[in-house]
C-alpha cells in the first residue's frame, strides 16, 4: 500500500492512516430474528418486545448497528426523548400503549398529564410477604438468579460476562460477595418502574457511576461487551435486618436518563417503602447477597439454568 510522505523533524516519514478503534461488540450467541421466551405461571411464552423492529435493526443488523447504535446510546438522545415525554402531546399515546401491551392498571391513577407521569406511575396496592425471612421482589420484571458467583466473571448472558469490581467501581466491595448470589430483574418499558425496599434496614451508602445508555434487552446484552458496566448506574449499599449487607445496582438504559432516589444516606427504611424510580425506558436492577444470606426459589433457579427469565410481580417471593 502506498502512503503519502511528509517531512517531520528533518526526516521524511510515511503518513499512515489512523488505526480503527477496536469494536466493543461481539457476534452473539442468539441468531438474528430468534424470539425471546420467558417463563410465566408454569409455562413458556414469547416475550413481547416494545419497538421490536427498531431493536433488532440496531442490535442484530450489522448495517443498523454501525449507523444507529452510536447515537441511540447517547445521553442527549435520552434527554430529548425525556423532554417529549413530559409534554402534554405525549399523553395521546398512553391509551394505545396500555391496550397493546395489556398493562394492568389496578391501583393506579385513571389518567396522566403526560407519558413520563404514566411511566413512573405509583401503585396503591403494593404488598410484600409477611414472613420476615422471605424475600419479595423489590420491583416488577423478568427475574433470573445466579448462585456461587465469582466477582471476576459474572454471567450477563450466555457467553457474555462482566466484572463485579468494574460494575461497583470498588474492588474491595466486590470481593465481599464472592460465593454469594446475584438476583437480576429486567424491567421492560411496560413494567411498573418503581423499586421498593424488600426488607427493613438502613441505607449505608449510595453513588452514581457515569456511562452510556444501551438497551438492557437480551438482544443488546448478547452483543455489547460488558454492557452492565458501560451503562449509567447507581450503587446502593443496604444493611438489611434479615439478609445482611446487600448491594443494589440500578442500571439505566436507552431513554432512561434519570434514576431518582427516594431516601437519604443513613436513613432507616421499612419493607415495602419506596426506594427509587426510573424515568421512561427499559431498565435493570441487580441485587447481590453474601454467601449463605439468601436461598433462591428452586423453580427460578431451574429456569435460569435453562436460559429463561421468570416473570415476577413486585413483592412476589423470590426465596428466603
Amino acid at each position: 500500500m502506498n502512503h503519502r510522505r511528509i517531512r517531520k523533524n528533518n526526516r521524511w516519514v510515511k503518513l499512515r492512516p489512523p488505526r480503527l478503534r477496536r469494536l466493543r461488540f461481539r457476534r452473539g450467541t442468539r441468531q438474528a430474528g430468534q424470539p425471546l421466551w420467558v417463563y410465566n405461571n408454569g409455562q413458556l411464552e414469547q416475550e413481547r418486545i416494545v419497538a421490536e423492529r427498531w431493536m433488532r435493526l440496531i442490535y442484530e443488523n450489522p448495517v443498523g448497528r454501525a449507523s444507529m447504535l452510536w447515537w441511540v446510546k447517547r445521553k442527549a438522545v435520552s434527554r430529548l426523548y425525556g423532554l417529549y415525554c413530559r409534554t402534554p402531546l405525549s399523553a395521546r399515546k398512553i391509551p394505545k400503549f396500555i391496550m397493546e401491551n395489556e398493562i394492568d392498571m389496578t391501583g393506579c391513577e385513571p389518567s396522566y398529564k403526560n407519558f413520563a407521569q404514566f411511566f413512573s406511575r405509583e401503585k396503591a396496592d403494593i404488598s410484600f410477604p409477611k414472613e420476615p425471612k422471605v424475600l419479595g421482589s423489590p420491583c416488577e420484571g423478568l427475574v433470573s438468579i445466579n448462585t456461587n458467583i465469582a466477582p471476576e466473571k459474572l454471567i450477563a448472558a450466555k457467553g457474555a460476562d462482566f466484572s463485579l469490581a468494574e460494575l461497583f467501581g470498588d474492588e474491595e466491595l466486590a470481593e465481599i460477595y464472592r460465593g454469594g448470589t446475584m438476583v437480576r430483574i429486567r424491567l421492560t418499558p411496560t413494567n411498573y418502574h418503581r423499586m421498593h425496599f424488600f426488607d427493613d434496614g438502613v441505607v449505608t451508602g449510595a453513588k452514581f457511576l457515569k456511562g452510556d445508555l444501551y438497551s438492557v434487552n437480551p438482544l443488546a446484552v448478547d452483543r455489547v461487551r460488558r454492557l452492565y458496566c458501560r451503562n449509567k448506574r447507581a450503587l446502593v449499599k443496604f444493611e438489611s435486618n434479615n439478609f445482611g449487607e446487600v448491594a443494589m445496582v440500578e442500571v439505566g438504559a436507552t431513554f432512561v436518563g434519570s434514576i431518582v432516589h427516594c431516601f437519604d444516606i443513613g436513613q432507616r427504611v421499612n419493607r415495602g417503602q419506596q426506594a427509587s424510580f426510573f424515568l421512561p425506558g427499559g431498565s435493570l436492577v441487580l441485587l447481590f447477597f453474601k454467601a449463605g444470606a439468601f436461598v433462591p426459589d428452586k423453580d427460578i433457579l431451574t429456569q435460569t439454568d435453562a436460559g429463561y427469565e421468570t416473570k415476577s410481580l413486585i413483592g412476589h417471593p423470590l426465596g428466603q
